[in-house]
C-alpha cells in the first residue's frame, strides 16, 4: 500500500484549471479526470458544471498541477522552478473496435463546448451532454463486420493539424441511441448490430463535427430507421416534447431540407435535416444532421456549427462537400459488408 506522505503525487482537487488544449480557457477537472466542460478564465473554485461528461480514456491530457499550499508568513519564499508545458494536440484517440442523444449537450455553461444531437446527437453525441435513451440491447458491438466502420467515420488525417478527433463517450457499442430527433421513439434501434461515433474539436476546443457509423442486422433495419425518421420528424409538434428517462423537454424546429440542390452519390440514399433544439435554457442549438444509407449501413454526419465555412475535412470546407466525402466512403464499402 502506498503512503501519500512517502512521495506519492497528490492529485489536484476538483475545479477549473488551464485547459491543456487551449490554455487561455479553463477545463473542469473532477479530481480524477478531465471533462468536456470548458469556460473562459474562471477561478478554480468556480461552481462545477452540471452533468459534465468526462473525456474518454486515452485522451493523453496531462493532469493539472495542484496549487501549492500557502507558505508561512515568516517563511522565506523559495524561487519557483519554471516548468515548461507542451500544450497542444493531445486528445487524438485511436478508434479501437471493442473499446471504448438528445444533444452531446455538454452545455454546463454559456461558454462551454457545444455538442450536436447524438443522432445529430453529438450527445446532443454535441454542450453538457444529456444522456440519451437506453436500448434493450447489449452494450457491445456484435457484428462480424464491425471493423469496417472505422473506414467511414472522420479520422485525424482528414482534418487540419490544429483540430482533434476524439471518441464520443460511449462511442463504441450499442448503449447509446443513434436516432433521437424530436425525442421520438425509434423501434429500429433494436435492430442495430454495431455502432461507432467520433467527433472533431477545433483549435478552440469546440465540437464542430461528429460522424456516426452504424450497421443493422439487415437492410430492412436501415429502411425501417429512415421510415421512422421521416415519420417522427414529419409529426414533430411545435410544443415541448418530454425527453426519455426523465430528460428535459425540448422544442424541435425543422427548417427546409438543406440538401435539395446537393448532388447525389450513386447507391447511397440520403435524408438531411436543418433543425434547432430549444431546451428552455435560452441557448437554442442549431444542427444539420445528414443520414446516409446503403444496404444495412447507416452513416450520420452531424454539424454542430453549421453557419459559415466548416473545418476542412479531406479538403472540403462546405457541408455539401463534406457530406460528399462520407457518401463516397459509404459507396466504397464492399457488398459483403453492406449486404447490397
Amino acid at each position: 500500500m502506498s503512503d501519500a506522505g512517502a512521495g506519492t503525487p497528490t492529485k489536484a482537487a476538483a475545479g477549473w484549471y488551464p485547459d491543456p488544449m487551449t490554455p487561455a480557457r479553463r477545463r473542469y477537472w473532477t479530481g480524477s479526470t478531465w471533462t468536456y466542460a470548458t469556460l473562459d478564465a474562471v477561478p478554480v473554485d468556480h461552481p462545477p458544471p452540471l452533468d459534465a461528461l468526462t473525456l474518454p480514456e486515452g485522451h493523453r491530457l496531462p493532469e493539472p498541477v495542484p496549487p501549492r499550499p500557502a507558505a508561512p508568513v515568516d517563511a522565506v519564499p523559495a524561487k519557483r522552478p519554471q516548468k515548461a508545458w507542451k500544450w497542444g494536440l493531445a486528445v487524438v484517440v485511436g478508434l479501437l473496435i471493442g473499446v471504448v442523444g438528445v444533444v452531446l449537450s455538454n452545455r454546463s455553461s454559456s461558454n462551454e463546448t457545444r455538442t450536436p444531437p447524438e443522432s445529430a446527437t453529438p450527445t446532443t453525441r454535441g454542450s453538457t451532454p444529456s444522456p440519451g435513451p437506453t436500448t434493450t440491447q447489449p452494450g457491445g458491438n456484435t457484428d462480424p463486420s464491425t471493423a469496417a466502420l472505422t473506414s467511414l467515420v472522420v479520422k485525424p488525417e482528414d482534418v487540419p493539424s490544429t483540430a482533434d478527433v476524439v471518441l464520443f463517450p460511449g462511442g463504441v457499442g450499442l448503449g447509446q441511441p443513434t436516432l433521437d430527433l424530436c425525442n421520438g421513439t425509434y423501434p429500429s434501434e433494436t435492430r442495430r448490430s454495431a455502432r461507432l461515433q467520433d467527433a472533431v474539436l477545433d483549435a478552440e476546443g469546440r465540437l464542430v463535427l461528429s460522424t456516426e457509423a452504424v450497421l443493422y442486422g439487415d437492410s430492412g433495419g436501415t429502411a425501417q430507421a429512415l421510415s421512422e425518421l421521416r415519420s417522427v420528424t414529419g409529426a414533430c409538434p411545435s410544443t415541448p416534447v418530454q425527453g426519455p428517462s426523465g430528460g428535459p423537454a425540448v422544442i424541435t424546429t425543422f427548417r427546409a431540407a438543406p440538401d435539395s440542390a446537393w448532388p447525389r452519390t450513386a447507391t447511397v440514399n440520403r435524408v438531411a435535416y436543418d433543425l434547432t433544439i430549444d431546451d428552455g435554457s435560452g441557448r437554442p442549438l442549431r444542427t444539420i444532421a445528414v443520414y446516409l444509407q446503403r444496404g444495412r449501413a447507416l452513416l450520420g454526419v452531424y454539424f454542430s456549427m453549421p453557419d459559415g465555412p466548416q473545418i476542412a475535412v479531406d479538403g472540403q470546407t462546405t457541408i455539401e462537400g463534406i457530406v460528399g466525402v462520407f457518401a463516397g466512403r459509404l459507396a466504397a464499402l464492399p457488398p459483403s459488408v453492406v449486404g447490397a
